[in-house]
């Protein structure tokens, strides 16, 4: 359980802590895809028509300059081997969203460094996951 609109409103992210998204989408479909809810707790939005689309790592380094945040202080949360791809370029911490269109085996063979189950798995408690980097 824990998906679909029920399981939003999250509470927000921990102090000093910043949230963002890369996407492919276009920026007015993106705004019918995301709740307000969610969307409110991004601190940034990267999409295709900013930077060159993944699996370059160019969004994720948009995102992370835009924050403040360095690669080595980061994870990212993508259900395809792309979006592996591109994090393990960028620097950050892959994370695998199983509960995507791609099987574990696609993510983990594009590079990613952890699979969550599914999507309660997305909160505070991925910043435990940063220790990952360079560890495999």
């Amino acid at each position: 359980m824990g998906s679909g609109p029920a399981a939003w409103p999250r509470p927000p992210p921990p102090p000093n802590t910043a949230t963002g998204a890369v996407t492919l989408q276009d920026p007015d479909r993106l705004r019918w895809l995301l709740p307000p809810a969610l969307s409110d707790l991004l601190d940034v939005v990267i999409t295709r028509q900013e930077t060159r689309p993944k699996p370059a790592p160019d969004g994720l380094h948009a995102a992370l300059s835009r924050l403040d945040v360095p690669p080595e202080r980061a994870v990212f949360v993508g259900d395809s081997p792309t979006d592996m791809t591109a994090a393990r370029a960028a620097g950050v911490v892959a994370l695998g969203a199983v509960w995507g269109w791609h099987p574990p085996a696609a993510l983990r063979a594009a590079g990613a460094d952890h699979l969550l189950p599914e999507p309660a798995s997305i909160g505070s408690s991925l910043l435990h996951h940063l220790p990952l980097i360079g560890s495999t």
